[in-house]
């Protein structure tokens, strides 16, 4: 196949191109992350009683008094504070959906609720909301693929979202010794490293996450510096892994991802600032992909070597 030869073609298309659930989609109203901190805490569930939920392994007196509590913690992502954002919604929400503490009900209202996330305006100073929310929805996803809760149309609509939100991410910031984490582009590898993960999700969904991936390999004018190759590299060879591509195809993706363009040569690169972030952010995701693949005995992973030995050779 040569469609991983067009990636720039093929991203193109994802911008100007929605798919039939993707449209359904309104942003109607714009999301004010202001307005979620303000229901973020309450008189039971204060900063100090959070704490303490996280002290006591975010076990509660009982199933309903959770369900509630996720629905509030969701409010919480938009928080600027990183020890109720990170330290306890986020690892209270990914505790019970990992340890099947939430209804399918609860599961279906985080869903409906986050995914808005990247489908509306987001109003964010801080830009820590949908991160967050995207980080969640990878945590859903994951509980998703051990256990379906989510319609067809509703994964679909997850897949095509995930997908055009990692394409146009623009905010490249990871940490802050204030705000704590962002990493927005992690936070959706993620996200699209469980979907990759899903016998559910089809090829042809696998090849425009494979796209996705390969829009964010190296960023115009951003060196990656928080472990987003590594990040970005795992989805990566977990699609390979789903067996629904031949090693020809892996070789055209790998042809695509180093070419040179707008360089004449790998070695013009190291001429301007321009090119040693190419040249910094592809050699830093090819290598985060060897060091996953190599040692492996899985034939697949194996098999992917012989290229991927070639591709690095040729930026090096």
């Amino acid at each position: 196949m040569k469609r991983f030869y067009f990636i720039g073609l093929a991203l193109a298309w994802l911008s100007f191109t929605a798919s039939a659930h993707d449209t359904k989609v309104k942003a109607i109203e714009k999301i004010h992350a202001k307005q979620l901190v303000a229901s973020c805490l309450s008189k039971p569930w204060n900063k100090a009683a959070l704490n303490n939920l996280k002290k006591n392994n975010f076990e509660v007196a009982s199933s309903e008094i959770r369900e509630r509590l996720a629905r509030q913690l969701l409010n919480c992502l938009a928080s600027p504070d990183p020890q109720i954002r990170d330290g306890v919604a986020f690892e209270a929400l990914s505790y019970w959906l990992r340890n099947n503490k939430l209804s399918t009900t609860t599961q279906q209202f985080m869903f409906e609720q986050l995914i808005k996330a990247v489908t509306q305006q987001v109003i964010d100073e801080n830009g820590v909301y949908q991160p967050f929310s995207v980080l969640v929805l990878a945590e859903l996803a994951r509980a998703d693929r051990k256990s379906a809760y989510l319609t067809k149309i509703q994964r679909t609509l997850l897949v095509d979202n995930a997908i055009n939100h990692l394409t146009k991410i623009r905010d490249y910031r990871g940490f802050d010794e204030e705000i704590g984490w962002r990493h927005d582009v992690a936070h959706s590898a993620d996200l699209l490293l469980q979907l990759s993960l899903n016998s559910r999700v089809d090829k042809e969904q696998l090849d425009r996450i494979l796209l996705a991936l390969a829009s964010q390999v190296s960023p115009v004018a951003h060196f990656y510096v928080y472990g987003e190759p590594k990040r970005l590299a795992l989805p990566v060879a977990y699609v390979f892994l789903r067996k629904m591509h031949s090693v020809k195809e892996w070789e055209n993706w790998l042809t695509a991802i180093t070419v040179s363009a707008p360089f004449p040569s790998w070695q013009e690169m190291y001429t301007s600032q321009a090119g040693l972030v190419k040249l910094h952010n592809t050699r830093a995701f090819l290598q985060s992909l060897y060091i996953s693949i190599n040692g492996s005995k899985n034939e697949t992973l194996i098999s992917m070597l012989p290229a991927l030995k070639k591709a690095i050779a040729a930026i090096n």
